[in-house]
């Protein structure tokens, strides 16, 4: 019985050994893209980005987000200051943003009890699932660097 295992056991860490060997063999034949491909998708995913930072930037300061955490997110009577380097109910991630806006947050989870009003999941507006998306990453850009202009 033991000779039997330690044989399934050895063919196992060979069987291991070689899809290891295999994906490697993959990924050093994965074909480079010529530098003018590299460079064109790097643009289009910069264009990208910068299109959902600016539908974001339309949704906040023209629903409302603006009316709790001011215009451009610089805080306000009933929301946090989200321009800062402080995050008082998620990491600053922008997953974590998205996860915010989409959930909410309750009111015996504010941090500060001046604060009156909850936060509605997706600010009380009625969003695409891309709108979300887009606003976490306008929200993201008011404390991060994008590298795009005015950012």
């Amino acid at each position: 019985m033991k000779g039997s295992m330690r044989v399934a056991g050895a063919m196992a860490t060979m069987a291991v050994a070689l899809s290891l060997l295999g994906a490697s063999e993959a990924a050093a034949q994965q074909p480079t893209l010529p530098a003018e491909v590299q460079e064109w998708l790097e643009r289009d995913q910069a264009r990208r980005w910068a299109a959902m930072i600016a539908e974001g930037d339309s949704l906040f300061n023209s629903g409302s987000c603006a009316r709790c955490h001011g215009q451009a997110g610089s805080g306000g009577r009933n929301g946090p200051d989200l321009a800062d380097a402080n995050w008082v109910q998620s990491d600053g991630s922008l997953e974590e943003i998205r996860r915010t806006i989409f959930w909410g947050v309750r009111r015996e989870l504010f941090s500060d009890p001046a604060w009156r009003f909850e936060m509605n999941p997706g600010g009380g507006l009625d969003l695409a699932w891309e709108q979300y998306a887009s606003l976490a990453a306008y929200v993201w850009s008011l404390s991060n660097e994008t590298g795009l202009l005015g950012r």
